[in-house]
């Protein structure tokens, strides 16, 4: 990629799976000059702790990083089709995100690994079609 591509902001995916530590994590943090981390899970904790919110917020302080843990923007069906726990709030809160990063690169974080299988894929659209920012998977 060259460098303009690097400072155009982009709606992020991440799924850390079964990764047991930060750092590929971490690594995309930087590359992609991320400023704000929205935590997309149902419930903010993980086999590993290095995953709960509290950990993950340390991190992204540390880096300069705003980390938002959303809920709401959770997945009840255990499968890739997203239904909200509150999906008038999910709506209200997805609009909310859009206004205030619209200019700023975005990372969405979940725990599953495939984007395909999850729910942030159909998050980061909704996002998208908000923003007209693009949308990148990383793996």
């Amino acid at each position: 990629m060259c460098k303009e591509e690097f400072l155009k902001p982009y709606i992020l995916t991440f799924g850390y799976g079964n990764r047991s530590n930060h750092q590929l994590f971490s690594s995309y943090l930087e590359e992609f000059q991320v400023a704000y981390v929205i935590d997309i899970r149902k419930s903010p904790k993980a086999w590993n702790r290095k995953w709960y919110r509290e950990e993950l917020e340390k991190l992204c302080v540390s880096k300069g990083i705003t980390y938002w843990s959303e809920t709401v923007l959770g997945n009840l069906s255990g499968t890739s089709k997203w239904i909200s726990p509150n999906p008038e709030e999910a709506n209200q809160v997805l609009r909310q995100i859009a206004k205030q990063t619209k200019f700023q690169t975005i990372l969405l974080l979940c725990a599953e690994k495939d984007y395909q299988k999850c729910h942030r894929l159909e998050v980061a659209n909704l996002l998208k079609e908000l923003t007209n920012l693009p949308v990148k998977h990383l793996e």
